[in-house]
């Protein structure tokens, strides 16, 4: 969720030849599938699925997989695709978000896949305007992304802005240090490169480490496609005491486990990126640790952040998590990082689009 930037000299694998009809890079109806996973979600998925509803580009699939549900999460999806004939709801016992979103994946019928969780909220203009860039940017980019904001539990903008990266083209090198898109919800990504990686990783789930799914994807497609970007504040992204990411112990073993994994995969990493990977991680994970009010780990994690660069601690993501450490240390009120800015529903969060 941090924002971060670099330049690394690692090959990129270029995606399988085109052929004319991909000149057009939505043909045909440009049916767009949307894939949600859901686990006991039931205080929120109706607010999610409303937004992916109130999207102004229509020919859309919304594919709701319930990974296992106990809650009345399924009483709600249901009644909503009584209502809405584009949504399908999909039950499997439970086996991670990953496998819900692998098994959307496979039941979906666009070329082009918009996941998003089952928490989070769309700007009604998020799909018509990432369709836009994509048809500006030709048939060499498979993913779209754009930025975030952080909202509460009652969709009020509490962060109004998780990052603005402006990685475009092969951004593989920022990829390896922090998670350029921010979150799950915010790619659109061509179905082809979707598959050619092999999906979601379940492994993560498997090895109780759930949490860095998005980013092993987007690492993964990196290496063989471009990115995109609509620089605007797009998806409103919920962070509550009780969702994934906000399990710092989880999310700390499962970015280890990613870092392992493309280590392997790219044994000449030079040091440098490492630390700043390392940076932006740590930070992330002090960021965390100060959602749970637990004071003691965020410190830990903040000065390994500061051990991993020491010049980093003048980078903006640095001092806006000292400034917040501070802040509930000596039980102040964090305000939003813009002055003299009231908190606004998501729905009302309004912006131009700003220039690359």
């Amino acid at each position: 969720m941090l924002q971060c930037s670099g330049d690394l000299p690692l090959p990129l694998t270029e995606s399988a030849p085109t052929d004319a009809s991909e000149l057009d890079p939505l043909p045909g109806d440009g049916l767009i599938s949307v894939i949600i996973p859901t686990y006991n979600a039931a205080r929120f998925i109706e607010r999610t699925i409303a937004s992916v509803q109130a999207q102004t580009y229509t020919p859309l699939e919304i594919l709701v997989v319930d990974d296992g549900s106990t809650d009345r999460t399924i009483e709600i999806v249901e009644a909503a695709a009584a209502r809405d004939p584009r949504l399908t709801l999909i039950r499997q016992a439970h086996q991670g978000v990953a496998a819900a979103r692998n098994r959307a994946l496979a039941a979906a019928r666009g070329d082009w896949i918009a996941p998003i969780d089952a928490d989070d909220l769309w700007h009604p203009e998020k799909l018509a305007l990432q369709v836009a860039v994509l048809r500006a940017a030709g048939s060499g980019t498979g993913l779209v992304y754009c930025w975030s904001v952080g909202i509460d539990e009652n969709d009020l903008v509490v962060m109004p802005s998780l990052g603005k990266s402006r990685a475009v083209g092969r951004v593989l090198p920022g990829m390896i240090e922090c998670n350029l898109p921010g979150n799950a919800s915010t790619p659109l990504i061509r179905r082809r490169d979707l598959e050619a990686v092999g999906g979601y990783d379940p492994s993560l789930q498997a090895a109780g480490a759930q949490g860095t799914e998005d980013w092993k994807l987007y690492l993964a497609l990196a290496e063989i496609t471009e990115f995109a970007l609509v620089p605007r504040h797009l998806v409103g992204y919920r962070r509550t005491v009780g969702n994934m990411s906000s399990n710092v112990a989880v999310m700390a073993r499962s970015i280890e486990l990613l870092r392992t994994w493309f280590i392997a995969k790219w044994p000449a990493l030079p040091r440098r990126h490492l630390r700043r990977h390392r940076f932006f991680a740590d930070l992330y994970l002090a960021d965390l640790a100060l959602g749970r009010n637990d004071l003691p780990l965020a410190l830990r994690f903040y000065l390994s952040a500061c051990r991993a660069r020491p010049l980093g601690v003048i980078h903006p993501a640095s001092l806006r998590c000292g400034r917040r450490f501070l802040a509930r240390a000596f039980g102040t009120t964090i305000l939003p990082a813009v002055p003299n800015m009231s908190l606004v529903a998501f729905d009302d969060f309004t912006e131009t689009e700003v220039a690359l």
